[in-house]
């Protein structure tokens, strides 16, 4: 039950993980005091002797007191743990989704939506009841256990000798059990996973599979992934059930024993003694229940927990990797100046994960205000150099400087806007999906001005800025989504615009005009545009042409008398 390596997601956060242990604390101090004062109140009823209004006044104010402060304290634990949980899982999720976008632009074969959406959501929920309720009531466990314990061997050392042997020896049998519980646990949150990534690739891609007759089919293979999901569910209760009623039958066991040697001993023994050594014993096993009850509550995220520990793992790498490539290329770059071009790509050298051999292999290029396309046969790097360019892909080597600066990814990625063939719309509008990642309350007026540049709401009245899109863009046509993608990029103001093929969808008047307004409307900004087709490479500025990862021509071309530079 250690799980140690996911006491990492407290980092930062200690003194809130103490706060919840202390409170804990508190609270099970509140049930030691409560079984120290009810043992005087029965002893005295018992007796009989000193039992007078004035003494009961006390006892009374004291126990009411034990009892308000009690569900206060339930309370401020639980307020605390659901406030700063919620902070740790948007953490996570944020730290997850970062490595999910880098993992998708440098390795797109990897991983699975669903499976990737499984450890988002539910994975990093799991989690809660592990960090906050688990984690805490280890400490509080401990705590409380050492000081019910001492306090029955100041009453009676033999009796309180007994039970903490008894407490220490009796819990730990269940743990026999452990073994088979997380080898359940982890093949039924492998089949959760499995079954969610099918589903939602059911569900993107029900088209086709209607269309080709495959969907009786699928639906069979669902139904099959679910009995399978059901089948490890029931297996892992059974094993569940067994410890749970082993854990119980030890933790009664404790009371028990304390009771026997009690009774054999009562002789000696005063009534409060009696009473306290009883109801203590009770309050020295509520730890052990309290917890047990806490990791059949968290014990999921011990094993969606692990995966997403690898994800921040890569996310801190590329962070790190990041930081030293931007440390050595401000060593070794030269410093800004007047005539820097906004991006320069010096010597790179980029290879995507699992690849055994680069993509890109030391290039150089720069690109200044005006359009610059990038053409090649497929495969030849193109995409690959964008996504170095915008931070979606860290070089092996080399430096990639934007207006003289080198940058981490995380900051070329705040700086440049890529527009990629494939666009994503979201449920809403086309000004939702325009505004996407705008502060709330922007100025519609720029949501406008981009859609009038890229012909949304001018040549087809049908198709404005109050059209829904549907889910994925399910509404809309494939150049109308690509209208919205390269109007939600200029919104951005960002300092380079990357068109990764991203007007294949519009018809070759529709494409000129797109490209004519973006050149117009916006004659400083450096514009990579890279394509398969020649309406692209004729409205450019300058043509660079990759093959087999490497640079074989740059051409400058100058309108006036259509003058070509050749490098």
């Amino acid at each position: 039950m250690g799980h140690t390596a996911l006491l990492r997601l407290w980092q930062g956060r200690r003194t809130t993980l103490l706060a919840l242990i202390a409170i804990g604390v508190a609270i099970a101090a509140s049930w030691l005091a409560q079984a120290l004062l009810t043992s005087q109140i029965f002893a005295r009823v018992l007796t009989g002797g000193g039992w007078s209004r004035d003494s009961l006044v006390p006892i009374t104010v004291a126990l009411a007191l034990v009892l308000i402060a009690r569900p206060i304290l339930v309370l401020l634990r639980q307020l605390i743990a659901q406030a700063v949980m919620g902070r740790i899982k948007a953490d996570i999720r944020s730290r997850a989704l970062r490595s999910f976008v880098r993992r998708s632009a440098g390795d797109p074969g990897a991983g699975r939506s669903g499976r990737d959406h499984a450890v988002v959501v539910d994975g990093v929920e799991n989690l809660d009841a592990y960090l906050s309720g688990y984690v805490p009531q280890i400490g509080v466990t401990v705590t409380v256990v050492l000081a019910a314990g001492i306090t029955m061997i100041v009453i009676d050392p033999m009796t309180g000798v007994i039970a903490m042997c008894a407490t220490i020896t009796l819990p730990f049998l269940p743990r026999l059990w452990d073994r088979a519980l997380a080898a359940r646990g982890s093949d039924h949150w492998d089949a959760y996973q499995e079954l969610h990534a099918e589903f939602v690739e059911s569900m993107h891609g029900m088209t086709t599979l209607v269309t080709f007759g495959a969907d009786e089919r699928r639906e069979q293979q669902l139904a099959e992934a679910s009995k399978s999901l059901l089948h490890r569910t029931l297996r892992q209760l059974r094993i569940s059930l067994i410890e749970s009623g082993l854990s119980g039958f030890s933790l009664a066991a404790i009371p028990a024993v304390v009771l026997v040697t009690v009774a054999l001993g009562r002789d000696h023994l005063s009534a409060f003694d009696v009473f306290a050594l009883v109801l203590l014993s009770i309050e020295l096993v509520r730890p052990f229940r309290d917890l047990a009850s806490q990791w059949h509550a968290g014990y999921l995220g011990t094993f969606s927990g692990p995966g997403i520990l690898d994800l921040l793992d890569e996310e801190s790498a590329h962070a790190t990797a990041a930081s030293t490539s931007r440390a050595e290329s401000f060593t070794d770059a030269a410093g800004p100046s007047a005539d820097e071009p906004p991006l320069r790509l010096v010597s790179v050298t980029a290879r995507h994960p699992r690849a055994s051999a680069p993509t890109l292999i030391d290039v150089s290029l720069t690109a200044h205000p005006g359009m610059t396309a990038i053409v090649g046969a497929t495969g030849s790097g193109k995409s690959t150099l964008a996504a170095v360019a915008c931070g979606l892909l860290a070089p092996d080597s080399g430096t990639v400087l934007l207006d003289g600066r080198a940058l981490t990814e995380d900051e070329r990625l705040r700086h440049v806007a890529l527009v990629a063939q494939d666009c994503v719309l979201f449920t809403g509008t086309v000004a939702d999906n325009i505004a996407l990642g705008l502060p709330a309350g922007a100025d519609n007026d720029v949501i406008v001005r981009a859609a009038e540049t890229v012909g949304i709401g001018c040549d087809n009245d049908a198709f404005t800025l109050d059209t829904p899109v549907g889910e994925n863009g399910s509404l809309v046509s494939g150049g109308q989504r690509q209208r919205v993608a390269i109007a939600r990029a200029l919104v951005q103001d960002r300092d380079l615009l990357i068109l990764d093929e991203a007007t294949s969808a519009l018809d070759p008047e529709s494409e000129r005009s797109v490209l004519a307004a973006l050149r117009s409307n916006h004659p400083n900004l450096p514009i990579i545009a890279i394509t398969h087709r020649s309406a692209v490479a004729d409205a450019a500025d300058r043509v660079v042409t990759v093959d087999r990862g490497r640079i074989i021509a740059d051409s400058q071309v100058v309108v006036a008398g259509r003058q070509e530079a050749h490098d």
